[in-house]
């Protein structure tokens, strides 16, 4: 079963997601926008969540590790390996790399944490523009895990399970400054919260979850908290950034409610291919910046994140054209052996 809004939201998250890197990588926006646009990756959670709850299908845990093998860990491989080769060459060719926007890239400085590093999917080390891989370590535990929370669910009062993942969240925040671990508490409380909730909370609830984040938010900064840097509380995450995310994201359901998103080429194409656009970033926002166009056009200091998302996005677009035939092909080879 399938949700032609759903996979439009999915769509138009993984392109937020973009202009929150053009925001972040570019120095496009500043606080405390640049703040307040930080919440993209709650929403990520929450239609991963939604999307199984949708799906309604009872995969074991086998089963899912399995196709996360498949869909998440080789694809990353497979971009490792053009990432490093890519590198290696334009450090070969070009005489200055550093005029190109990026530093010598060197394989021999490679030891046994760096690979390690790549076995884990959370970086490739000595590639520019990888801020974005440490999603990956997350997603893979929560995704892997989750039908066991899906047979707990199943037996427990949501209510109740919602507040149990707050808790625990808070609990762990408390007494540890660990990144993954509260990253994967604190997503968990969005991934619920999707398979949970998606279409079945209503107005009421919605702005009731809205005004607690919000209160609670309030209470925080009243007692001398700064929200801004909202960077600060993403890397390990705190209770402020879950409050948030649950305030923006109790907002744009509010909003999306009540339209309907037309679905068109690029949103499919987005939606069915946004993991393979999402990791090949580095590569996107190198051309970027070595396109350098400000240098040869005119634009508003205070709008020149729209003509780099629109840039980033058009070129994530060709580029992925590219990318996901070489990745399947790579891919399809690995299977026939």
């Amino acid at each position: 079963m399938r949700d032609q809004q759903l996979d439009n939201y999915r769509a138009l998250v993984m392109m937020y997601i973009f202009f929150g890197h053009v925001a972040y990588w570019l120095h496009d926006i500043h606080e405390p926008w640049l703040s307040l646009v930080l919440f993209a990756i709650p929403m990520v959670f929450f239609v991963s969540g939604a999307s199984l709850a949708v799906a309604g299908t009872d995969r074991g845990m086998l089963p899912t590790i399995k196709s996360r093998l498949t869909r998440v860990v080789l694809p990353f491989y497979v971009y490792a390996v053009v990432v490093i080769a890519l590198f290696s060459a334009a450090t070969l060719i070009l005489p200055d790399t550093t005029a190109y926007g990026f530093s010598p890239f060197k394989l021999a400085d490679y030891g046994w944490r760096e690979v390690l590093s790549i076995i884990l999917c959370t970086d490739v080390p000595g590639i520019p523009n990888n801020a974005h891989l440490w999603f990956i370590a997350p997603y893979l535990i929560l995704s892997c895990t989750f039908p066991l929370q899906t047979r707990l669910m199943r037996k427990t009062n949501r209510h109740v399970y919602m507040a149990a993942c707050l808790l625990l969240f808070a609990a762990v925040q408390a007494v540890t400054h660990h990144e993954l671990l509260r990253e994967v508490l604190c997503y968990n409380v969005f991934m619920v919260g999707g398979y949970l909730y998606y279409r079945r909370a209503g107005v009421g609830a919605r702005l009731l979850a809205a005004a607690a984040s919000l209160l609670a938010m309030c209470a925080y900064v009243i007692a001398g908290g700064n929200f801004v840097p909202m960077q600060d509380h993403k890397f390990p995450p705190d209770w402020l950034y879950v409050a948030y995310g649950i305030f923006m994201l109790c907002l744009l359901s509010l909003v999306l409610g009540r339209v309907t998103i037309p679905s068109n080429r690029l949103l499919r194409l987005w939606n069915r291919r946004g993991y393979t656009i999402y990791i090949y970033q580095s590569i996107v926002f190198l051309i970027v910046q070595f396109i350098g166009w400000r240098s040869m056009v005119r634009f508003p200091a205070n709008l020149v994140w729209l003509p780099d998302t629109l840039l980033v996005i058009a070129l994530s677009t060709v580029l992925v054209q590219v990318t996901y035939p070489l990745e399947r092909y790579v891919l399809g080879i690995i299977r026939r052996k």
